[in-house]
């Protein structure tokens, strides 16, 4: 069951790294076309932020079932912030009486960078397959 787990949240990565591709098209196409934020936008973003938290929930079973190193802390870490920056960014701008686009792009491009720290942090490379 654990070898499974691992097979799963090492590879739900490339559905995040998709998600995040698709944010950053549609969000910045939206900037450039002066779009409101509309359901594509809202959409997306949760399938992201819901995605980020699936992985981290994966990756916490993992830790707790006993595949633990020391660089794991710093793994951890970083992609914990990375799941609450895109959860809130995503969350305070649903809530902005007029929804904007910036806020979903600092989210999704910020977590982006702490999702590329989590994985240094455990010396791999973001589309490294060491896993399979």
């Amino acid at each position: 069951m654990e070898t499974g787990l691992f097979h799963a949240h090492s590879g739900l990565r490339y559905l995040l790294l998709l998600l995040v591709a698709a944010n950053l098209v549609v969000l910045v196409a939206g900037l450039a076309m002066k779009q409101p934020f509309g359901k594509l936008h809202r959409i997306l973003g949760a399938a992201f932020a819901g995605t980020m938290h699936l992985q981290v929930v994966l990756g916490v079973v993992l830790v707790a079932l006993g595949r633990y190193y020391p660089a794991l802390i710093g793994h951890l870490v970083m992609m914990l912030l990375a799941a609450v920056l895109a959860q809130v960014l995503f969350s305070v701008n649903r809530r902005k009486p007029t929804p904007g686009l910036v806020l979903p792009l600092v989210g999704v491009v910020g977590a982006l960078v702490l999702m590329f720290g989590g994985v240094m942090a455990i010396g791999r490379g973001l589309l490294s397959s060491t896993a399979f």
